[in-house]
């Protein structure tokens, strides 16, 4: 009796946490939250690698959807997107950077970098009406890489002889079993050169803000986008951030954006409120898909 009484509870455990996955899954692919009615500013965070994972409750894909939620909520008066990233891959880099260009259409946007918002997190960072960022925070990083290991020369010393079967004469590029050809070569210096290219074109745009009389052109982008890491204090000389400040600066700043924009009154609080799934977290991980197969190269921006 005892032992079907365990093995009963523990059957319940299991189909709760399978419920509490299955909601979490939901609202991660919905992006389900608790949002209140009344006029606010809303606080989202953007942390860690940014890429195509949806496990992360505070990763790229998530954001974007967030952005585009309180784009479309008028109780929503302004965003602070708080952002400690190094950046990642570039597709989903992109996808948060146009979610930010568009939410600044309706209302104001202010980005706070903590440690780092560099690379991809830059990438992000330039859409907001103004950045604010901690003179110790590392920033910058524009540009892009692509990495491969090639294992040609350990196979050939072990005698092990790769075989392939390809339909395209290009199809294994960058493969580990042989060398890259100089016509390879060249056409992934293209891809990266386009990808750069676009990377300091989008930039540019996110720094144009004539809302807050602020140009910065491609030529001024392209002079600091060789890679560098910098400051906040560095980036601020070089027009890549607007002030040096905390969290709680940017938040106020925000609040007084938001005011003039939409002509409120001071005697309106507009407390700022961070988004959050309902249930996220609360048996999860900070990222725990599991990956199996081929590694394929990407390009990140960084």
């Amino acid at each position: 009796m005892q032992q079907r009484r365990i093995l009963a509870l523990i059957l319940i455990a299991i189909c709760f946490l399978a419920s509490v996955y299955g909601i979490q899954r939901r609202q991660a692919d919905e992006g389900l939250v608790f949002r209140p009615t009344r006029d606010r500013l809303e606080l989202i965070s953007l942390e860690g690698t940014i890429n195509s994972s949806r496990s992360n409750p505070n990763g790229a894909l998530a954001v974007r959807d967030h952005l585009f939620t309180a784009g479309e909520d008028e109780s929503i008066k302004g965003v602070l997107l708080v952002i400690n990233s190094p950046g990642g891959t570039v597709g989903p880099s992109e996808e948060v950077y146009q979610a930010a260009m568009q939410l600044r259409e309706k209302k104001p946007l202010v980005v706070s970098m903590l440690n780092v918002a560099a690379s991809g997190g830059y990438y992000v960072a330039s859409a907001a009406n103004k950045i604010y960022s901690n003179s110790g925070a590392l920033t910058g990083s524009i540009g892009v890489i692509l990495s491969d290991l090639n294992v040609r020369t350990l196979l050939d010393r072990v005698g092990v002889e790769p075989v392939t079967f390809k339909t395209g004469t290009y199809k294994d590029i960058l493969s580990p079993f042989r060398p890259v050809t100089d016509v390879e070569k060249k056409l992934l210096q293209e891809l990266l050169q386009s990808t750069y290219e676009q990377f300091v074109q989008d930039v540019s745009k996110g720094r144009t803000d004539p809302s807050m009389n602020r140009t910065m052109t491609v030529a001024a982008v392209r002079k600091v986008a060789d890679g560098r890491i910098f400051t906040g204090v560095q980036a601020k000389v070089n027009g890549l951030v607007d002030e040096l400040g905390t969290q709680e600066d940017a938040e106020k700043e925000l609040r007084n954006l938001a005011r003039q924009r939409f002509g409120l009154d001071e005697s309106i609080e507009l407390p700022l409120e961070r988004v959050r799934p309902m249930f996220w977290g609360t048996f999860g991980c900070a990222d725990c898909a599991i990956r199996t197969g081929f590694l394929v190269p990407q390009c990140a921006v960084g």
